[in-house]
């Protein structure tokens, strides 16, 4: 959990003009299991839960402070990686990207141990800490969390479940997140599936009983919402003499979720802070065992709902995933992805049962333009005859394509036949425009959303453009982290394509012109302005806004902005391990990359400029183990490997 400094607005800033501009592709519509009561075998999992491990690596944490680059943090990464892989677990390091380094020392990074899923292994559910904490023992920041991930890890890797589970202590929180940060772009440019992210960021303080029983908090954004009304239900039916509540305050508080939200991956914080106005001990030197950390039963009970809603996760049957409305035939097109163990599918239009079919399509022939919004859904009936959860909903309010050029300049007081998500939008005259403006007083999360109708841009086009005025209030204390206004286009309503991201505070007119070059030949595009902020530092006593006026889809040449494309996938392994000295180096790459080695200490031992995949000699070197760090301009992994 990070500290309250200034220069930390200036470390924010640095990572947000440095960050590598990706499109964001997670799981924003993703769906949940029902939960059908106490599954037996996650209650003999939950109940193997032993504070005893919790107390014994708080304690051995605290010895140090882990400032993220420092070499404390690297024996304490030493530590975790010795744990997992004890377990069992394939375990490597993801370094951070940020300028905060040591030198020519192999910084500490986040540890990465990966359960394989047995079914379905490319879905993915993390399990989340971070062990860095710069200026005291943090027995209670992050040191508890981390030791809950160790837990889950040692008594959920003695199972095997069809989904894919990755335990994950982060380093860098406390510097804003410059070690999960770039992970989580790694994840979005390679277009990993990740189910959900339970991040514990401090578990273990508790004011006292003058402020009612012990009780569990969590916090989300919009993104992941559903996520949390899952985490809920599971929490509440394994531990209900401790009950789970979203936070009262500092809702989605600052933390590693917030880098897996921003690049829409449903994520929660789960741990203390909601008595964070309570903790005397936060950041101080007594942040110890017996102040900072003084109730293991509120430890115990975060740790024993992430287990069950991991494992409850990890086995159960999803709903049919990516559902979507768009228009085929000049009908209503209904389409997701395949669920599995499904006989078929049941149909829902508003709330009612309008077909079934064994596809994963259906195209609604009974359609009437009656200019009324109308709201699709699909639920799977299992092999066994049973119903299961529904998908995702999604909306159609007419099937007639646009037609190009158009223009929305909101003089005559209406919107067109533009679409609007929630209610704060208005047609007013503000800052001196009759526009389009979304005011917004709350404290909660914030979701404002103008979107285009569908049109087509004929394959004979050259050039198209989508522009718009724009005046904004967004800035918060945690921006660019959780405000922004991100610029999206789509060709099937299941993936929204990022084209800009605008999260800076500009109380001024400016404009915007985004190029829609790549979507020439498309049948299908919408395009649209998402206006979104999570929990506490959004508002205050002001409100926050967005104001658009003169917006237009046209054919034009001065398009501003081309849409980038990063999506190399890399990874690294090492074989054999322990190693008699000459070892294969693997990780994908079809190019050369910078490939050094380091001792235990952290010290540069070899290093290679222009290597490619394939044998390493490290026969030169002394007994020992070492860490072999490839970096391929974007990203640094490392794998630890034994020299015999």
């Amino acid at each position: 959990m990070k500290k309250f400094l200034l220069l930390i607005t200036m470390a924010l800033l640095f990572n947000a003009l440095n960050a590598q501009f990706i499109d964001h592709k997670g799981n924003r519509n993703q769906t949940y299991p029902d939960v059908y009561g106490q599954n037996p075998d996650i209650v003999a999992m939950i109940s193997q839960v032993d504070t005893v491990n919790l107390y014994n690596d708080i304690y051995w944490m605290q010895q140090f402070i882990r400032d993220c680059a420092s070499p404390a943090a690297v024996t304490v990464q030493n530590f975790l990686i010795d744990r997992f892989e004890s377990l069992g677990l394939e375990t490597y390091i993801h370094h951070h990207t940020g300028e905060i380094g040591w030198g020519d020392t192999l910084d500490a990074g986040n540890v990465i141990a990966i359960q394989p899923g047995t079914e379905f292994p490319d879905q993915y559910i993390i399990v989340a800490s971070h062990y860095d904490h710069p200026d005291g023992p943090g027995a209670d920041d992050n040191a508890s969390g981390t030791s809950g991930v160790l837990e889950c890890a040692r008594i959920l890797s003695q199972h095997q479940f069809k989904r894919s589970i990755l335990y994950i202590p982060f380093n860098g929180e406390e510097r804003w997140m410059v070690g999960s940060y770039p992970f989580v772009q790694k994840c979005a440019r390679e277009d990993m599936n990740i189910v959900g992210v339970f991040d514990m960021d401090m578990i273990g303080f508790w004011p006292g009983p003058e402020y009612g029983p012990v009780t569990m908090y969590s916090g989300y954004s919009y993104i992941s919402e559903r996520l949390f009304n899952f985490y809920q239900e599971v929490a509440n039916t394994y531990i209900p003499e401790m009950p789970t509540y979203r936070f009262t305050a500092m809702d989605s508080y600052g933390g590693d979720h917030m880098c897996f939200n921003i690049h829409e991956y449903p994520a929660l914080y789960i741990g203390d802070i909601e008595y964070h106005s309570q903790n005397i001990y936060y950041h101080t030197p007594n942040d110890t065992i017996g102040t900072g950390v003084n109730c293991f039963a509120l430890a115990e009970g975060f740790v024993k709902a992430v287990i069950a809603a991991t494992a409850e996760l990890a086995d159960g049957w999803l709903p049919p995933q990516d559902f979507s409305v768009t228009v085929k035939d000049e009908m209503p097109y209904l389409s997701w992805s395949e669920s599995s163990n499904t006989s078929f599918y049941l149909v829902y239009k508003d709330d009612e049962m309008i077909g079934y079919t064994a596809e994963t399509s259906y195209v609604d022939d009974m359609f009437l333009p009656d200019e009324h919004w109308h709201t699709y859904y699909v639920k799977p009936v299992h092999t066994d005859s049973w119903a299961g959860p529904a998908s995702n909903t999604d909306s159609i309010f007419t099937f007639d394509a646009q037609q190009l050029p158009v223009y929305y300049d909101f003089e005559d007081g209406t919107i067109g036949n533009l679409n609007l998500y929630n209610e704060n939008w208005s047609v007013e005259q503000f800052k001196n425009r009759l526009c389009l403006v979304a005011k917004t007083y709350t404290s909660d999360n914030i979701l404002q959303i103008v979107e285009t109708p569908w049109f087509a841009i004929p394959e004979t086009t050259e050039n198209v453009t989508f522009g718009f005025k724009m005046n904004r209030k967004i800035s918060s204390i945690w921006s660019p982290f959780n405000a922004g206004v991100y610029i999206e286009a789509t060709t099937d309503r299941k993936t929204w394509h990022l084209l800009d991201w605008i999260w800076d505070s500009q109380n001024q007119w400016n404009d915007y012109a985004i190029s829609l070059n790549d979507y020439i030949g498309e049948d299908y595009v919408q395009v649209r302005i998402r206006f979104e902020a999570s929990g506490r530092g959004i508002t205050q006593t002001t409100y926050k806004y967005m104001a658009v006026d003169d917006m237009y889809v046209n054919f034009d040449p001065d398009g501003v902005h081309e849409n980038p494309v990063a999506d190399e996938k890399f990874n690294i392994s090492i074989a054999p391990n322990p190693s008699d000295g000459m070892v294969n180096v693997a990780t994908g790459l079809e190019r050369e990359y910078n490939l050094c080695v380091y001792n235990m200490l952290g010290i540069r031992v070899l290093s290679k400029d222009s290597f490619r995949d394939g044998t390493l000699d490290l026969s030169s070197l002394p007994t020992g183990v070492y860490f072999i760090s490839v970096d391929n301009g974007v990203d640094r992994l490392t794998k630890r490997v034994a020299v015999k």
